[in-house]
């Protein structure tokens, strides 16, 4: 595909859509976009920004760039979500999403909200703690509070309580869609004019799960009606630590499988290895030692659950329960000498509960090099991606940070390395390409598969499902003829 190089007319069109204060060309503030990059390296700068504020305008935008054959690549906040940026030369524009913030609904009987893009994990989890308290929103755990609600879902994150429920995407129920023509689109019971956002799979095929995971390839989603449960005020966090990380997943698989009663209250499970301290420090002030940790009480490996109850009985029925299991799981452990309780601090449980939290906002300590490479993989194969990860990374001379949560009860489990490298040396760079390279070969040998994949590294996987692909790009080619929604991404023109 070839796609035209921004114009001062283009640019012209573009104040005439949004307004001079909205649209801009600057350097400076078109550089500052690919800053935002934290799950990809290959980010380009646009030539323009557009920051739209209703669903007309971007109808406009769409149609004008259509027809010109310009780049369009739309962000909520692209602070935590991947790529802030087209994938491509020219740049093109990115469509700025972030003044689309309003929380247009609560319906606390069908338990569903209606939000735009714009609005972000701290905006929504303050108005439901002011106006609705008993609920939560699904915001995702662990993304800063300026990460924004849909961003993470259209892309398939985590939430809060994502190992009860299951994956974001699973809380999201209809959706609005601009396509590249100029259709707006309602997906699910939404589709008709009268009825509430209330059913995913509304008239038949589900047209809203094809928009999952798209990141902007195939249209700009303008509203979201999306889940929410009860928020009790009965919570606590209960962890254990281990040597290895076998000894972490069987464990942990263990109590997953105890349904309806048991894992149902565990909203958040998660660990990982004490590298993972790491990453909260600046660089110069990382104690690389193991001893440190150990001196601290850290295990080399751990497994938290993050417990909700809506009675203090519940509570501690599930602690119990949880100790009893990991008491009896020293029968069948590797290492049972190693298996330990970790008893936390009653301000480390109250940093924990706090929403939304800060973890994944560190990269600064890091020179700015902070990437997210993350896989899925079945719960029982996570320590071998663990295990094989962590090896890599010592191989490249990388610090092995692995970070691993449950998803639905430990049906699937999504493995995250975290790496940090200094972003102003082009070695560093090359050392964590050539890891995500041999990485993804040999993660796609075993079935794994990439969360949100890497235009250029983990094109690999769409070259082993071709057929996918091929339907894929069939799909793309139906809502976006001139195929200029976020090019590159999905390995897709």
């Amino acid at each position: 595909m070839s796609y035209k190089l921004c114009t001062e007319k283009d640019f012209e069109a573009m104040i005439g859509i949004v307004g001079k204060e909205f649209a801009t060309n600057n350097k400076a503030i078109t550089a500052g976009y690919l800053a935002k990059a934290i799950m990809g390296l290959e980010s380009q700068i646009p030539d323009i920004v557009v920051r739209p504020k209703y669903v007309e305008e971007i109808r406009k935008i769409l149609i004008y760039c259509s027809a010109e054959k310009i780049a369009v690549s739309p962000i909520s906040g692209g602070l935590s979500g991947g790529f802030a940026c087209p994938t491509i030369r020219p740049g093109g524009v990115v469509l700025d999403l972030g003044r689309m913030k309003r929380i247009i609904e609560i319906d606390e009987d069908n338990r569903f909200c209606v939000i735009e893009p714009g609005v972000t994990n701290g905006e929504l989890w303050a108005y439901m703690h002011k106006n609705h308290p008993d609920w939560a929103p699904p915001i995702p755990d662990g993304a800063p509070p300026a990460a924004t609600v849909m961003g993470d879902a259209i892309d398939r994150g985590f939430s809060l309580y994502t190992s009860s429920v299951g994956p974001q995407g699973d809380n999201f129920m209809c959706g609005e869609i601009v396509f590249p023509n100029g259709d707006v689109v309602r997906t699910g019971s939404w589709a008709l004019p009268f009825a509430k956002p209330f059913y995913k799979y509304g008239l038949g095929p589900d047209m809203w799960s094809f928009l999952m995971g798209s990141q902007g390839s195939f249209g700009v989603i303008t509203k979201a009606a999306v889940k929410i449960y009860p928020h009790p005020k009965h919570k606590t966090v209960v962890v254990w630590g281990m040597s290895n990380p076998y000894d972490m997943q069987d464990l942990t698989l263990e109590v997953g499988k105890k349904e309806f009663g048991i894992s149902h209250h565990t909203v958040m499970v998660q660990g990982g290895n004490y590298q993972l301290v790491m990453t909260r420090w600046p660089k110069d002030k990382v104690p690389h030692d193991y001893e440190f940790y150990e001196g601290m009480g850290i295990s080399p490996w751990w497994m938290n659950w993050e417990i909700w109850a809506q009675e203090e009985s519940e509570l501690n029925h599930v602690i119990e329960t949880i100790d009893k299991q990991a008491e009896d799981f020293k029968k069948r452990a590797k290492d049972p000498d190693a298996l330990k309780k970790q008893e936390l601090h009653p301000k480390q449980i109250a940093s924990r509960m706090k929403k939304p939290n800060k973890i994944a906002i560190p990269y600064s300590f890091w020179e700015a090099g902070f990437l997210f490479i993350t896989w899925y993989t079945p719960w029982n194969e996570c320590a071998h991606f663990c295990d094989m990860y962590t090896k890599a990374a010592e191989k490249h001379g990388l610090p092995p940070t692995i970070w691993v949560a449950s998803i639905e009860r430990c049906r699937q489990a999504i493995c995250m390395p975290i790496i940090g490298f200094d972003s102003t040396k082009q070695s560093d760079f090359e050392r964590v390409q050539d890891l995500n390279r041999e990485t993804t070969e040999y993660a796609l040998k075993q079935g794994w598969l990439n969360y949100r994949p890497d235009p250029y590294i983990h094109i690999q996987a769409y070259y082993q499902a071709g057929m996918y692909w091929k339907y894929l790009r069939a799909f793309k080619k139906l809502v976006d003829p001139n195929m200029i929604m976020h090019p590159g991404r999905l390995a897709l023109p």
